[in-house]
Parts: C-alpha cells; sequence; structure tokens
C-alpha cells in the first residue's frame, strides 16, 4: 500500500528551502524535487561528512543500516602510501574490534552499570533503535563497514568541473532537465575524466559499455564515455528516460545505479513510488548500500558543492578552454591534420578524451563524421568565433593533397585493411 505522507525538505541552513546550482546557472528555483523525508536525512549528513570533513587517508566505521553510527575513524597513513591490501588488513582487525565491543554490550545491556566506556557509547548510540537483538544484528555480514573519506578528491572535482559544467548545464536546460543533475560527476567520479571503476564503468558518468553503446559511440577508435560532453549528453537522455517511467527524480536518479527495470520492480513489490519506502522495505541482493544510497550522495554532492566556500575556502575552478567542433569528412590520420593545419597534439588530445591512444599514436584513422574538438586560435583580432574558425578549418582541410585522404578509402574503417 502506498503511504501518504508529508515530505520535509532537507535543510542545511536556514536560508536554503532547495538546491539550486549558483556558481553557473542563472536558474531560481522555489521548491526543489531533490529532496528526501526525516527517514533519509541522516544519510544526507553521513555523506556531506564524507565529502567535506575526511579525506582518503581516513577510513570511516560505521554501520551499513543505521549510517549515522559511525564508531571511529581510522588514520590510513602510514609513512609511504598505503596499499589497499594493508587498507583491508586495518579494516578487518577494527572489524573485529568492534565485533567484539558489540557483543559484550548485547551480554551487558540489561546491568549498562557494566559498561566500558566504548561500551556505553555503543550502548548510546542504539538508544532510539528498536530492532530486537540489535548489537548482534549489528555485527552481522556487510553491517560493518568502511567508507574512505572523499574531501581531497572533492576539492579536485570541484576545481575539474569548471572546465565542464557550463557547456553540461546548456545541454540539461536544452533537454529540459534540472541543470541540479549535472552535479551527479560529483556521485560517480569527482569529475576525473579517467575514472575507471574495477567492473567496467568509465568516464565522469560512468557508463558500463552495455548501457554506453544505447547512446554513445565505442569501437576502437573512439570511446565517448569519455567525453564528457557527449557523455552528458547521453545521460541527460538515460535520465529523462529514467524519469518519464518513474514520474519523480529520487527514484529517477536511483535508477541511474540500479536500473530502470530494478526500480520498476522495487515499486511493484512495495507499492510506493516514494525512495524512503522503497530503502526501508525493498529486500533484493542487487538493491544493496551503493542502490539505497545513490540519492542521499547525490543531494548531500548538491550541498557541498553549491556551498564549497564554506566547506573548503576559496576553490579555484578551471576555466572552459575555449574551442569549436568540425565533423571530420573522411577517415583521415590525425598526425596529418596536425601537420598541414599546424594544430597541437597535446591540445587536440586534451579536448578529445573520448579518441583512443591508438588514434593519436596514428595507428588507428579518425573515422569519418567524428565531430573532433579543436582549440580557437588565440590572440586574433577580432576574436576567432567557432564557426569562423570552423570554416578556416575546413578551407584548410580541403587543401591536404588528397594522397592523404585516399589512404583512408583504402584502408577499412578505422584502418584495418578492406577484404577483396
Amino acid at each position: 500500500m502506498k503511504v501518504l505522507k508529508f515530505f520535509i525538505p532537507v535543510l542545511f541552513s536556514s536560508l536554503a528551502l532547495s538546491f539550486s546550482p549558483s556558481a553557473y546557472s542563472d536558474e531560481v528555483k522555489v521548491e526543489s524535487p531533490f529532496r528526501v523525508d526525516e527517514r533519509l536525512q541522516k544519510n544526507v549528513q553521513f555523506w556531506i561528512k564524507i565529502y567535506s570533513q575526511y579525506s582518503t587517508y581516513q577510513g570511516v566505521i560505521h554501520d551499513s543500516k543505521y549510517i549515522d553510527h559511525v564508531y571511529e575513524v581510522i588514520d590510513l597513513r602510514s609513512g609511504a602510501k598505503e596499499s589497499p591490501k594493508k587498507r583491508r588488513k586495518r579494516f578487518q582487525e577494527s572489524k573485529r574490534k568492534w565485533t567484539q565491543i558489540l557483543l559484550s554490550v548485547h551480554k551487558k545491556r540489561k546491568t549498562p552499570e557494566k559498561l566500558t566506556e566504548e561500551e556505553r557509547r555503543v550502548f548510546e548510540m542504539f538508544a532510539n533503535d528498536d530492532e530486537p537483538d540489535k548489537f548482534v544484528k549489528a555485527t552481522q555480514r556487510k553491517r560493518l563497514r568502511m567508507q574512505l573519506g572523499q574531501k581531497d578528491r572533492f576539492i579536485e572535482g570541484l576545481k575539474h568541473s569548471g572546465r565542464y559544467l557550463p557547456q553540461m548545464e546548456q545541454v540539461f536546460k536544452n533537454a529540459g532537465l534540472p541543470v541540479e543533475l549535472t552535479r551527479l560527476p560529483f556521485v560517480e567520479s569527482s569529475f576525473n575524466v579517467e575514472a575507471r571503476s574495477k567492473v567496467g564503468a568509465s568516464g565522469i558518468w560512468q557508463f558500463m559499455r552495455s548501457t554506453g553503446r544505447l547512446f554513445l559511440k565505442i569501437n576502437n577508435a573512439i570511446d565517448e564515455r569519455d567525453d564528457p560532453i557527449r557523455a552528458t549528453e547521453a545521460a541527460a537522455r538515460l535520465l529523462k528516460m529514467n524519469y518519464e517511467h518513474l514520474k519523480n527524480w529520487p527514484l529517477a536518479v536511483t535508477a541511474y545505479n540500479h536500473g530502470l527495470m530494478g526500480m520498476e520492480r522495487a515499486v511493484k513489490k512495495v507499492g510506493s513510488e516514494d525512495l524512503e519506502d522503497l530503502v526501508e522495505d525493498y529486500r533484493s541482493r542487487r538493491f544493496g548500500f551503493a542502490s539505497t544510497n545513490f540519492f542521499t550522495e547525490f543531494l548531500a554532492a548538491l550541498e557541498v558543492e553549491k556551498n564549497a566556500d564554506r566547506y573548503f575556502g576559496v576553490v579555484e575552478r578551471y576555466s572552459p578552454i575555449p574551442s569549436y567542433e568540425v565533423k571530420i569528412p573522411k577517415p583521415l590520420d590525425v598526425r596529418v591534420l596536425v601537420q598541414f593545419l599546424r594544430l597541437d597534439l597535446n591540445a587536440l588530445d586534451n579536448l578529445n578524451p573520448g579518441i583512443k591512444d591508438a588514434v593519436f599514436a596514428g595507428r588507428i584513422l579518425l573515422p569519418a563524421g567524428y565531430s573532433l574538438r579543436i582549440p580557437l586560435p588565440a590572440g586574433e583580432t577580432p576574436p576567432a568565433t567557432p564557426e569562423g574558425a570552423a570554416r578556416v578549418f575546413l578551407v584548410g582541410y580541403d587543401q591536404i593533397p588528397d594522397i592523404y585522404k585516399l589512404r583512408g578509402q583504402r584502408l577499412g574503417k578505422y584502418g584495418k585493411p578492406k577484404q577483396k
């Protein structure tokens, strides 16, 4: 049965009634569609601390169900950079310690005067939780977990986001979507264009190859998951599709992580379209910690990014690189373009992260029809416009000797010889 209730916007200051990016967008919203009720506000506060207080050398040991129950914060620095193996060992040691403490609290729960100082802190931490055998259950598999802080990565993400957010916001405005959604890459990748997950997700939007192929070019020459703007266009399409099916943004954003069909199953099973109800009542092996926390991580990222100066002081963001795009008429060796049009190869590489290294090395041709991003000429009077620069580029392209273009016709689409 669907539960009727009042929604209370998450408030982080007496001034804010909604999340509205202020650094680039000129939109002003009276009410934000991005909110949760009181049941998930503790989760949002937890992730705000992860993004703004704890760095990646700090491991926060906490309960995965009652996420605000933090047992301790481990300093993972040990002279040289600690390996993942050593970090896991430190976590296992902490896990054993807190398991013993929780079991001890369970035994002494009816005689609290016998509790040690650490045990009393745990006892009081769970005071408002009515779950039977709550201390024993808190020792179960996956309940004790370690979350690395993200403060240093978030600050780096703020710097890099300045290069892309203005254009990303325009993409979402053109699609009729809230510009707040452009802050999801803070959760997914901290705007690291080289981000790769252990399961194969790639780019600032962390598209899996299977999902990326629905919206993007992915082959042995191009992987548009790694191009922030092309991937933003794909993310806008995916999020819009999620919203059209699920009818509210908490579910649509969660579906970005969990999948549209998975969220539709959850809604049908629980009989509610409220994310809070799904988090409380839906049980599925795949609907785990990452999915149940994804939307609250997003809300936390919105808050921290919007008020970055308050959390971190002044952070200088990189400026967008003035550039223009032009479609390449025929397959061509990038080095030929660089040579005849006097382009900067490193600048092309930086502006086109969706082009694979093999293309820049000349082992594979740049495919025909690809929209190449090229830096605008600097120091011209009057300043060059994208339209004018594109026309100049195509004039120069036409002057490249045909022998170099014929090479592309004699070879296959991505540099492999055609079969006779």
